[in-house]
């Protein structure tokens, strides 16, 4: 078999599809059905805003009635049909574009009509391979493919109302977890920033749990279909990240900053102001929406809690806060223990 690389602009690449030079062979795609809107949506404000996509892979072979070439997609086919219906005006965007939310194709100005029609697809072209030769293809690219993360794998699994939400948080706050050295870049590469607020996010729906990726695929499940509390999460979730590079931007050297606390402290903020699921039982807190944090008290206490930390002192006043800060970090009773002291702090007048 031989293959040539090359790029076709969209606009190309559409032609090719209405004239049938160019044809879906759905044998090769796996069987996961039409993506909803909100993937259509993300795919297509992926283009205007000029990022790139994987590339697609065409086989071209010869019609032995004609002798003319046929080019057949054989990986590629929801991003192809989907900038094929979006430029016929068969579906507008939806709010996962935050720039072009509600436009057909015809909504959009000239220039990013043009830059939509000339944005260059990159293309994989199989000359003169079999069936056979070409499912080997795809096996030996995959047998080169780190492992997939947790979150990865949920994110190729599902393509549902829960998985566009946390897509749509992690486009708005992974900057902070990398500002803020909470996760390294390599764990953002795969998807940690993900993983950590749909941690968060299961946190809000079935109160403190140790971190497991049972619970947060029950999440991605149980709300596939359809997520009727995405403005009310993504407001807690904000409210949160606005506190966090606002006035505790002051913490970002300490250890305040390590990922599962940043966890811990997000789920007390959350009790103490929003409610969580049995908070009310398990930590003997009445949610306040007008709470209101008095800096001047809690600042300088969080930092004795981090130094504390990054002393390892596991004896003297903070020895409780420390032990659940080494070990087990994601365990849920290292979790209660945090959360329970990080709601103290807060509260502090």
């Amino acid at each position: 078999m031989h293959t040539t690389v090359g790029q076709i602009s969209i606009i190309d690449l559409l032609g090719q599809l209405d004239r049938k030079e160019l044809v879906i062979n759905r044998e090769y795609q796996r069987q996961a059905g039409v993506w909803p809107d909100s993937a259509r949506t993300y795919f297509i404000d992926t283009v205007l805003e000029g990022y790139p996509f994987p590339k697609i892979y065409v086989y071209q072979s010869i019609n032995e009635k004609t002798k003319r070439p046929i080019k057949e997609i054989v990986d590629g086919q929801q991003r192809v049909t989907t900038l094929h219906d979006f430029f016929h005006g068969k579906f507008k965007l939806t709010s996962a574009s935050k720039k072009f939310s509600g436009m057909f194709f015809n909504d959009l100005d000239d220039e990013t009509k043009i830059n939509f029609q000339m944005y260059q697809v990159e293309t994989s072209l199989v000359l003169s391979a079999t069936r056979a030769e070409l499912l080997e293809m795809f096996r030996r690219i995959n047998a080169y493919t780190a492992p997939l993360s947790s979150a990865e794998k949920r994110h190729s699994s599902y393509q549902g109302a829960m998985k566009w939400f946390i897509v749509e948080q992690t486009d708005e706050f992974s900057e902070v977890f990398e500002k803020f050295k909470i996760l390294t870049s390599k764990e953002i590469s795969r998807m940690g920033d993900s993983d950590a607020i749909a941690d968060m996010v299961s946190n809000l729906e079935f109160g403190i749990r140790e971190k497991s990726n049972a619970i947060i695929e029950k999440l991605y499940k149980t709300y596939d279909p359809h997520f009727d509390k995405a403005n009310q999460y993504h407001t807690i979730l904000k409210d949160f990240f606005d506190l966090l590079t606002g006035p505790f931007n002051e913490l970002s050297d300490t250890f305040i900053m390590k990922s599962y606390v940043i966890h811990s402290l997000f789920s007390a903020y959350a009790l103490i102001k929003y409610g969580l699921p049995v908070g009310q039982s398990e930590f003997n807190v009445v949610p306040n929406p007008q709470f209101r944090i008095n800096l001047q008290t809690v600042i300088p206490k969080l930092r004795e809690l981090a130094e504390a930390h990054e002393l390892q002192e596991t004896s003297g006043e903070h020895a409780e806060y420390v032990k659940s800060c080494l070990s087990s970090t994601t365990k849920l009773l290292q979790r209660r223990v945090r959360v329970e002291i990080l709601k103290n702090v807060l509260l502090l007048n």
